[in-house]
Formats: C-alpha cells, structure tokens, sequence
C-alpha cells in the first residue's frame, strides 16, 4: 500500500504581467505555468502560495488557460490549494470574481473559516491552512486541529528569523508565529528567491520563488518544490529547475581587465538562446570596447543588452578614434603627438580630461575648436 503523498509547490509567476525590462515574453511565461502544470499531474497535491495572477485586471486570455489547466489537473486527480497574494486582489482588497472560479479544489477566502484543507490517502493525512490578503493575515485564525497528520501552512507571506517589526508593505511570519502555530512545515509564497528555513538541523519550511522572473533581481535557475510526505514526516523534498527563460546580469569592473577577453569568455558561457543577458561595464577602461565583436554575440542570445559606465583612458580613446578619416579621427591625432611630445600640461587632470574627451567624442564636437586650442 503506497502511504506517500506527493506534493508540488510552486509561487509567485505572475502570469500575466506586463513586460519589463526583462524582456520575457508573455508565451515564455505561460509555456512555465503549463510545464508547471504537467509536473503537477505526477503529485497528488498541487499548492500555489499566491500571485499565480500579477493583477486583478489580467487578460481574458490568462484566466481561460489557468481554467483549463486547473480544469486537467482535478481531471487527473490532482487537487489544488491556493492562497492568494497580492496579484489576486482587487484595490478593495477583496479576492477578483475570475479567481473565484478557477476551480481550485481549495481557494482560501476571506469568506472561508480557517478549518484546514484536509487531503488523506490510504491512511496518510495532510492538512494545509491558509489566510487570504484580505484577511489582514491574522494568525489568531489558523488554530492547529488535534488531529494524527502532516500539517502544513500554506502563506503569501515571508518569514523573518530576528523577529523584526512587520511593515504594511509584507506581513512577515516570525520565529514566535511558528512556535505558536506549531504546525510540522511552512510553504512561503511572497518572496521571489528560493529560501529553505531550518530550526536545529529540520527542515521547517521553503519559499520555492519566482519560476520565471520578473525582474533582473531574479537571474539563473527558477525553481518550484516537489515534496513527499511519508509516516507523517517529511520523507523528501526537492527543488525542480522550469524556467524557460534565464536571466544573466554581470557588472564587470574594467579597472582590472587589460583586454576584452573576460568580456567574451563571461558571452561565451552564457550563450543561449533562452538567455536574456545584461552586462553593466564600470571601471576605468584601458582597452577599446569593440562593438563589432559584441554585435558578433547578439544572435547567441534572445536579447544581449550592454550598459556601458565604464570610463575609458586617453589611451584607449586615442586608440579607438586615431585612425578615422574625419574630424573625430584628426582631433584624436593632435591628442597624440601632443602627449608624444612630452604628455598634457601639467595643470591638466588626466582622469577629469579621459571623461570630458570621453563625452565629447560621444555626446558631439560642440565647442572642438576651444579643446583644440587649449592643448
């Protein structure tokens, strides 16, 4: 007789949300959810902690797939637990009418009363409790029933170990929440990175994260949590890896680069065509950033993105712009044999002159004639 129960937990994608400066495409994050949503045929139990929707406003289109995904899954024998967050809230902080009918086997409302959620096979309980939003949150209304089992709070809320003030932007679970509750483990949507809270070596709890991100804070793996609950006990967990999109964003300090070979090494080892790479330059620049060699990249990626703050030096200006048959090109000319013939004057700051060159040569040559006749 088979007493486990398989249970998948997956928070915050945010379906729907509008593109930013991500770059991920609507289709990518719903190409997620599905992926989500054939994982969870494997499990028994399929909780969502909140924010599967970013808005209350969200498409006609987003709402239908989340029906017929919801709609299979129940079909196959999976039931679904849902918290709410924010995204599933209307500005009178009431749960959206769509979110009503997405036919989860349990939607924790703010017209529910905090009785648990109770799934049982053969023989092995789980019981998971819930709060709305719109509830405020208050844990005087999850009460642990008396009952053999594997208990679990199912929060869009984060957990905080030091037992700081809660601010009205998060409501934050703290260690005294979780001795009062006294539940076995703790699912925590709300935050957009994978976190595992233990309490003297035992797992007590995970926030799994943002499957697919939603900003540039939320770069490589995206994760979701499978889970096997076996003789009351936490008998496995796991991290699953969905996301199809990746973000990357490297800052890289030029000051200690002498080429742009650790540029093309860090393109090189990203490359693909699901990744959406930025690259953030700082740094003073002794090398000339050779945009044709970065423009070789572009197709490697679905979108590469350079931000330049790096500040070159004279030597690297004089070296990218010397040889170009114009004004810019003869200006960079005149910079060198002056510096040839025994360098800048000596009231001139080398560092202050590298950015007032480097402007000119990117913002234009107002005023050249003046720079000219001042070295």
């Amino acid at each position: 007789m088979d007493s486990e129960i398989k249970i998948l937990f997956m928070s915050d994608i945010h379906l729907g949300i509008r593109p930013n400066d991500t770059h991920i495409p609507d289709y990518a994050r719903v190409n997620t959810f599905k992926r989500i949503a054939a994982i969870a045929r494997g499990h028994d139990l399929f909780l969502i902690g909140g924010d599967l929707i970013d808005n209350a406003s969200v498409g006609s289109d987003i709402i239908d797939i989340i029906r017929t995904e919801f709609r299979a899954l129940r079909n196959a024998g999976t039931e679904i637990v849902y918290t709410p967050g924010k995204g599933e809230l209307t500005s009178r902080n009431v749960i959206a009418p769509p979110v009503l009918d997405f036919n989860a086997s349990c939607l924790f409302s703010s017209t529910m009363t905090a009785t648990p959620y109770l799934y049982m096979k053969n023989g092995q309980k789980v019981y998971v409790y819930g709060l709305s939003g719109s509830l405020g949150y208050d844990l005087s209304k999850v009460k642990k029933i008396s009952e053999e089992g594997f208990h679990i709070g199912l929060f869009h809320a984060d957990f905080d170990f030091d037992n700081e003030k809660n601010d009205y932007l998060v409501y934050r679970l703290q260690k005294n929440d979780i001795k009062t509750l006294g539940l076995d483990f703790y699912a925590f949507g709300y935050c957009h990175s994978f976190k595992m809270f233990k309490i003297m070596d035992r797992i007590i709890g995970v926030c799994p994260g943002s499957p697919e991100a939603t900003s540039f804070d939320e770069t490589g793996d995206r994760y979701i949590i499978s889970i096997v609950i076996k003789e009351n006990r936490l008998y496995q967990i796991k991290r699953l890896t969905v996301n199809s999109m990746k973000l990357y964003r490297d800052q890289v300090d030029c000051s200690s680069l002498v080429t742009m070979g650790p540029i093309k090494e860090l393109l090189e080892n990203n490359r693909s065509k699901k990744a959406i790479q930025q690259v953030v330059l700082t740094g003073e620049r002794d090398f000339v950033l050779r945009q044709y060699e970065i423009q070789n990249y572009r197709s490697e990626f679905f979108r590469l993105d350079f931000i330049d703050r790096s500040v070159p030096t004279i030597d690297s200006l004089i070296e990218e712009f010397q040889y170009e048959n114009s004004l810019r090109g003869e200006f960079y000319k005149i910079i060198k044999e002056q510096i040839d013939q025994g360098g800048l004057p000596h009231d001139i700051d080398k560092t202050d002159f590298a950015l007032s060159l480097n402007k000119i040569t990117r913002d234009g040559f107002t005023n050249l004639e003046d720079w000219l006749c001042s070295i």
